[in-house]
């Protein structure tokens, strides 16, 4: 038979002082022993494998060891309760003993002395899955024990445990152990044994192990028994099926450069591997997560990463708004949701990074007001006609305003085109024509996610202006959605300011309202400026 130990159990604390990440409950129990005021019940709560049942067999043997009141470990008493072989510290398995007739029988057994030590100590593991009865019927031996009883109560879920059990027991909260702490104390494990190293290698054991120590020696064993004579951070991810995180940093280097091709064939690389898709978003969203703080405050101490992630962090966060990477991060964290309820999780992922992707910039409040400031002090003057020909794509200049004519109403007075071009105030001119087609085509390179909405559309040019007849209503609503935008667009391609209206092909039902036209200077500045859109006009006029 084997006398092999594994390392979770080898590394057990055999004293307070060896408990990690857990000093606000050891140092309570360590003064209440050396007083001699223990209670006659304790409650330990807290997530798994972060030392609850270690804490109070630790308990159990400085309340019995004959050397105490710090557990000397050499003395029977210490030996056996280590051991498992004492007949004082009675360990009970709350899952299976969870029937009022077990509980009857604790109840008899506590009426005998202890045989060896002072105390007889029942721990209780996993207690919140005793039953209603069995609860009801331990309240009465918890509030009245015998002087030699003492019950030690561990639990994982806390909100399952009646208050009628809580009100009898003093309660210590175990806490997540430190990331930083299950590190430093698997190094001590892997020195001691001699395992060569890296220190990467390490930190993701600790990352991954979620604040749990006993899972974190878990995990080390297995790496160990897999890299062999020496753990690497390549041989961490093999053997636990980790995802790179190299491909984190590559996921958000593309989506901050606008690279939808990078992002799916990471996503690609990602399900031909076989990693579970949801816990690839997640780990995304917790790096996304880490690229935002320190994006916002600039400290790395408040990220668990090591010297090699923080340098590449670094520069990614360099020059990347903080708001961008916070709707980055709701557009990913809304995909999770999405990829959880979907049938085709690929798909899911991939449609979210794609919106992560085609997200536009913001623009900080405090530039929208220097503007609206700006705009406010000086007049805006109309566009001007480019010295070149048509149809160029170029921007156009702002000369002095021509003088206003006489009681003009409010769409002439929009309409107005420049001074020098009165005598042809919409269409080609005469040395340089408009070609229609030329200006879907500049309108679908200049505004690529418009191409759906102007694939089989018309243009014209008429006496009112341009005119833009999509092949379907839906397009015409998007367009007329975008029109300001739109005539922007029509008007550099021109090569003048024009008008522009959004046509509905003959025969189908309900035109579209041609809201350019009717847009008043002061809004149509507002739009330009802050980059907004006409939706909907509720004027009385448009009703």
């Amino acid at each position: 038979m084997s006398s092999y130990l594994v390392i979770a159990r080898k590394w057990r604390p055999a004293l307070f002082e060896e408990i990690v990440g857990q000093e606000h409950v050891t140092r309570t129990l360590k003064n209440a022993i050396a007083t001699g005021k223990t209670a006659q019940a304790y409650l330990f709560c807290g997530p798994r494998g972060v030392g609850k049942t270690t804490a109070a067999r630790i308990l159990a043997k400085s309340m019995n060891c004959s050397a105490g009141p710090t557990p000397c470990n050499e003395c029977e008493s210490c030996k056996a309760i280590a051991s498992g072989s004492s007949v004082d510290v009675i360990e009970i398995d709350g899952a299976s003993n969870n029937g009022v007739e077990n509980v009857r029988e604790l109840r008899e057994s506590v009426r005998y002395m202890p045989g060896q030590g002072r105390f007889k100590v029942y721990i209780i593991d996993e207690v919140h899955m005793l039953s209603t009865a069995a609860f009801n019927a331990l309240l009465k031996t918890l509030e009245e024990p015998p002087p030699h009883a003492v019950f030690i109560l561990a639990t994982t879920e806390f909100h399952k445990i009646p208050a009628t059990i809580i009100s009898r027991c003093q309660r210590f909260d175990f806490r997540r152990i430190q990331f930083r702490d299950i590190q430093a104390h698997l190094k001590k494990i892997v020195t001691a044994e001699g395992i060569a190293f890296e220190e990467e290698a390490l930190y993701t054991i600790a990352r991954e192990a979620d604040g749990s120590l006993r899972d974190a020696q878990s995990l080390l064993e297995q790496v160990a028994a897999y890299s062999g004579e020496r753990i690497t951070e390549a041989a961490v991810g093999e053997a636990l099926g980790l995802l790179d995180r190299k491909l984190l940093y590559d996921m958000s280097q593309a989506i901050l450069g606008h690279d939808g091709r990078a992002c799916l064939n990471i996503v690609e690389n990602i399900y031909n591997f076989g990693y579970d898709l949801k816990r690839a978003c997640a780990a995304l969203l917790e790096h996304l997560r880490d690229l935002t703080v320190f994006a916002a405050t600039g400290a790395s101490e408040l990220l668990d990463l090591p010297d090699a992630e923080l340098s590449r962090l670094t520069g990614l966060a360099s020059g990347v708004e903080v708001e961008r990477l916070q709707m980055v991060f709701g557009i990913i964290s809304k995909g999770y949701e999405e990829i959880g309820r979907s049938s085709e999780p690929r798909y899911a992922f991939e449609m979210a990074l794609l919106r992560a992707v085609h997200i536009e910039g913001l623009e900080t409040i405090q530039s929208v007001i220097a503007r609206l400031s700006d705009l406010k002090q000086r007049p805006t003057a109309p566009l001007a006609a480019p010295t070149g020909g048509a149809g160029q794509g170029r921007p156009l200049a702002a000369p002095a305003r021509p003088a206003p004519q006489t009681a003009p109403r409010p769409m002439e007075k929009q309409a107005e085109p420049l001074k020098a071009d009165k005598a042809a105030v919409v269409g080609p001119r005469p040395d340089a024509p408009v070609d229609p087609d030329g200006l879907l085509d500049f309108l679908r390179s200049r505004k690529p996610s418009w191409a759906g909405a102007l694939n089989g559309a018309q243009a014209a040019f008429g006496a009112d202006g341009a005119e833009i007849t999509p092949d379907v209503p839906e397009h015409g609503k998007f367009l007329e959605m975008n029109l300001e935008p739109l005539r922007n667009l029509c008007s550099e391609y021109i090569g003048r300011n024009v008008r522009v209206a959004v046509r509905q092909m003959a025969g189908q039902p309900g035109a579209l309202k041609e809201t350019a036209s009717q847009i008043e200077p002061a809004v149509k500045d507002a739009i330009r400026i802050l980059g907004g859109k006409v939706i909907e006009d509720r004027r009385i006029d448009n009703v």
